[in-house]
């Protein structure tokens, strides 16, 4: 898709949104239409604005997050494997409580190996179960490990060295929500960060917030607006669809707010297909 064309597809979705949201009537223009005196290379994208309120505008820049798929596809196999495998799986062993995983590994898990996976799973967590204490943390994997003989390793620790060699089962931390219930989940409270894949963060913070200068671009783009007069800044991420949010919504959230004094509002903007208008604010949180 040109560039030009997604920002328009972006910025349209967001205002038939926020129209929606807040009962308004915003239009846009690109940023140099409305003001034929912008030159240069830096400049947001757009101002926008109600019919009867020109003067009281909103400056609008749109990113684009880079796409990294096999990110979104190890999350949502993790998903699956929770909702539709492991959770009845306890039910039936009469496991009470409702647990999250927390940054689970890589894992090329082949289907004809899941029958062994989830009974080396199962068998665990009804071992470990009694003596988690909710909102406590264990790691599992190494019991997994154990009895599961495909369970991926990473690379060990300095000090860790003595206890498992070069490489370790890796870790898989588990954590107690609640007593009650039967349930296994994602802790995407903890998983965000974690689970961000390097090469996806790299490629995020390089596309959306580099810092050069001691100052990200976005956030000068959008002070030229306010010293233009823009009453409220919006940054846009326009996001496929393959992006999920939770992969995104923490390094957002954790941005040094020094950096971005000038962005009053970050959304993430769903640029799917077959998505119609799908917001999520992120910042503030």
């Amino acid at each position: 898709m040109d560039e030009e064309i997604g920002e328009k597809i972006c910025v349209e979705r967001f205002l038939n949104w926020y129209n929606k949201q807040h009962q308004r009537n915003y239009i846009y223009q690109k940023a140099e239409t409305r003001f034929s005196d912008l030159r240069g290379e830096l400049r947001w994208d757009f101002v926008a604005y109600e019919h009867d309120k020109p003067e009281e505008w909103i400056g609008v820049e749109v990113k684009e997050i880079a796409i990294v798929r096999e990110d979104y596809i190890r999350l949502k196999f993790w998903q699956d494997l929770c909702s539709s495998e492991l959770t009845p799986d306890l039910e039936g062993r009469g496991i009470q409580g409702k647990f999250g995983l927390i940054r689970p590994p890589d894992f090329d898990l082949k289907r004809r190996e899941h029958p062994e996976f989830r009974e080396a799973f199962v068998e665990v967590l009804c071992q470990k179960a009694p003596n988690i204490e909710v909102n406590e943390a264990m790691d599992i994997g190494p019991n997994i490990a154990s009895k599961f003989r495909n369970w991926p390793r990473e690379k060990s620790h300095v000090d860790e060295y003595d206890k498992w060699g070069e490489y370790r089962p890796s870790k898989l931390l588990i954590t107690k929500r609640t007593g009650l219930g039967c349930k296994v989940s994602l802790d995407t409270g903890r998983l965000r960060a974690g689970f961000l894949g390097e090469t996806h963060k790299e490629a995020f913070f390089n596309d959306a917030f580099r810092i050069k200068n001691g100052d990200i671009r976005a956030n000068k783009q959008l002070r030229l607006a306010k010293e233009w007069g823009a009453r409220e800044t919006i940054l846009l991420l326009a996001c496929s669809s393959f992006v999920y949010q939770d992969l995104i919504e923490d390094p957002v959230q954790n941005l040094d707010h020094h950096l971005i004094p000038h962005i009053d509002c970050i959304y993430h903007v769903d640029m799917g297909k077959w998505v119609k208008d799908r917001v999520v604010k992120m910042y503030p949180s």
